[in-house]
C-alpha cells in the first residue's frame, strides 16, 4: 500500500523595508513564543498568493503584494517516534501596499528588527538563515 502524503503547505512574507524585516511572535506551536516571518497554511483550493494574501491580512492587518520565491525550507517535529508537525513552507518577497500594522489573533506581538540584529532574538531556526541570505552571506533557496 503506497504511503499518503501529508505534509502541510505552509507560506510566508518576507518584507524587507529600510534595512528591517518583519518578524512576529508566534502565539501557537509549534515554536509558540519564537518570532519569525508572518505567515500560515494554504487551504484547499488556495493559490499559494492567495493564501498568502489572506494570512498576512488576519495576522499583520497588512494588505501586500506578493513577489518571488525568497526561500523554502521544511520543518518536522517529533514527539518520539510520533510526527507532531511536518511542514513545507513557501516564504516569498512581499511588498506593503495597504492596511496599517496590527497583530492578529495568531501572533502576540509583531516589530521590524534591523536585518544585523535578528541573531539576538529568540527566532525559529530558518530565519537566520534566511537573513543570511538576504545579506549576502549563504546563497541558495533551498534552506536546510
Amino acid at each position: 500500500m503506497a504511503e499518503v502524503c501529508k505534509p502541510a503547505v505552509g507560506v510566508g512574507a518576507v518584507i524587507v523595508e529600510n534595512g528591517k524585516i518583519l518578524l512576529v511572535k508566534r502565539a501557537n506551536e509549534p515554536n509558540r513564543l519564537k518570532w519569525s516571518i508572518p505567515g500560515g497554511c494554504v487551504n484547499v483550493g488556495e493559490s499559494l498568493a492567495e493564501a498568502l494574501k489572506k494570512e498576512i491580512k488576519e495576522e499583520c492587518g497588512l494588505e501586500i503584494e506578493v513577489g518571488d520565491v525568497a526561500c523554502v525550507s521544511e520543518e518536522v517535529f517529533r514527539d518520539g517516534d510520533e510526527i507532531k508537525f511536518h511542514y513545507v513552507i513557501i516564504d516569498f518577497y512581499a511588498k506593503i501596499v495597504g492596511g496599517r500594522l496590527e497583530v492578529g489573533s495568531d501572533a502576540l506581538d509583531a516589530k521590524w528588527v534591523n536585518l544585523e540584529e535578528v541573531d539576538s532574538l529568540d527566532v525559529v531556526d530558518f530565519v537566520k538563515r534566511l537573513v543570511d541570505r538576504i545579506l549576502g552571506r549563504k546563497s541558495g533557496i533551498y534552506l536546510k
